[in-house]
Order: structure tokens, then sequence, then C-alpha cells
């Protein structure tokens, strides 16, 4: 673990950051669009159809921590919860189904 990464992790967790990563694991997806400019966009994607913008800073953080990460594909990368990320969810988030993250996906 990089210095930095060991430094954000030692950083609380935002409300709005403990937010996402609970509707993340709830089954919400967040994507990343690209404007025409090339500017990015972070789009929590709710089961029921509705779309919220969330601050790259809320999402930017949480990638530096590890508990999320991009499948970085183009125009819209979808974030999935790491393992590390899964573990800062509430047990009783947990138990709900949800997403399977980027490793692990066989349990």
């Amino acid at each position: 673990m990089s210095w930095r990464r060991w430094l954000w992790s030692r950083l609380p967790l935002g409300g709005s950051q403990r937010a996402l990563l609970r509707a993340l694991a709830q089954g919400h997806v967040l994507k990343v669009h690209r404007t025409v400019d090339g500017a990015k966009v972070y789009r929590l994607h709710r089961l029921d159809g509705q779309t919220e913008t969330v601050p790259g800073g809320v999402v930017r953080g949480l990638e530096r921590r590890g508990l999320i990460e991009s499948n970085m594909k183009f125009p819209a990368a979808t974030f999935m919860l790491t393992e590390r990320g899964r573990a800062w969810v509430a047990p009783g988030d947990r138990d709900r189904p949800g997403p399977v993250g980027p490793r692990g996906f066989n349990r």
C-alpha cells in the first residue's frame, strides 16, 4: 500500500461517501459519463430509474481509499465496490442482494 493510500485510509469517511457506499451495496449503479468537451460527470443510477449527480470529490475520495474502482470502459465507466469497500458497508446493508464486486464474484 502506498503512503498516500495509507494516509487516505486513516481519514474518516464523510456522510456523502458513506451514503454512496451504501447505495452501491444496495444495487444502485455509479457511472462516470464524459461530456462533449471531455469533462467527467458522475451519476448515480438508482433502482427506481432516477439519476443523481454525485460530486467528483466524493467519488475520487473513495477511489483513493481503495473502496471503489472503475471498470475503465468508454464512454461510461461503471464503479464497483472493492472487497475493502464492502467491508465499510454497514452489516445490515451487506445482507441485501446487490451487485458483485470486481473480485470474489463467485461467492
